[in-house]
């Protein structure tokens, strides 16, 4: 029998899931944690053998692991460099850490203490970061396109036009040289000044997300004749400026790929926020996602 006094203290205390694993790898104990997170309740659990916590696809590679480690018990983190998933009562499967330490909790062989780790909302962070990290790139990469193909090209198109203009003698026919130089120069202005916004959208700021993305929009109806259809009257206020401004570049990506690989032409992004949260939809579980459709795109967090 444990002496659960002994330990109980440190055990319920702990902020990760905590099981007491004997050498059959049958449960002695676990912590409130433990049940918080898998959602049996300690009858449940106590007596039983832990591969009910490992999705069954795992569990005979687990049992061989199981043996192996009790075969020379030391502390270390179990299944290093693979991702682990742990079962939960309703049959959902959560991400996990999972640390084993054997230790003398009662008479008889040594037992392994198994601490487990929830990590759903590192890896939502690694993906948002991923997320971002790619969205900065593709940013990178369409300036250098846009740079070289338009605005380049638009100056060395001018600068040929007013070495021509010099030398051109007829009045009516400089004058109409001097008005396309002109309007090729209001249209590189409105260009670099789109670019610009893209890149450090002011509307962030005196308009907050809906009015940033609601501009992002328009600039890809003009010029893509891409329609957008948005609903985020929701979302914005609440949210921190590294979350609106990680929001605003995952949507502007998103529909920059719709408008350039899916195949459409039109997208709905909807966004809702509660508590400084943007949570994503059931349907996609990937906040900022956007998904082809027969009828266009749909980005949406609710």
């Amino acid at each position: 029998m444990l002496k659960r006094r002994d330990y109980t203290a440190v055990f319920d205390a702990s902020p990760d899931a905590m099981l007491v694993v004997d050498a059959d790898g049958v449960i002695r104990d676990l912590n409130r944690q433990a049940v918080a997170m898998f959602g049996w309740s300690r009858e449940e659990l106590e007596g039983t053998k832990v591969e009910r916590l490992v999705p069954a696809a795992s569990r005979g590679r687990h049992r061989r692991h199981r043996r192996r480690y009790g075969e020379a018990p030391e502390p270390r983190p179990m299944g290093e460099g693979l991702e682990l998933e742990a079962l939960r009562k309703d049959g959902t499967t959560i991400p996990v850490e999972i640390s084993l330490s054997p230790s003398q909790l009662g008479p008889g062989r040594e037992h392994v203490i198994c601490a487990v780790r929830d990590i759903s909302a590192w890896r939502r962070m690694r993906r948002l970061s991923g997320l971002m990290v790619a969205a900065a790139e593709q940013e990178r990469k369409h300036l250098s396109r846009e740079l070289h193909d338009e605005f380049l090209q638009n100056l060395v198109a001018l600068k040929i036009r007013v070495k021509l203009l010099a030398d051109e003698k007829d009045d009516g026919e400089r004058e109409c040289a001097r008005a396309r130089i002109a309007e090729d120069i209001r249209g590189t202005i409105l260009g670099v000044k789109r670019m610009i916004r893209g890149l450090l959208p002011p509307e962030l700021d005196h308009g907050g997300l809906s009015s940033a993305l609601g501009s992002v929009f328009r600039d890809i109806k003009d010029v893509y004749g891409f329609t957008v259809l948005a609903n985020m009257d929701r979302v914005g206020g609440e949210l921190d400026e590294v979350a609106t401004l990680a929001l605003y570049r995952i949507v502007q990506e998103a529909v920059g790929n719709a408008v350039r690989h899916a195949g459409v032409n039109e997208a709905t992004v909807t966004f809702e926020s509660a508590n400084g949260t943007v949570t994503p939809p059931s349907e996609t579980r990937d906040a900022g996602s956007i998904c082809p459709t027969r009828n266009g795109c749909r980005a949406k967090a609710a």
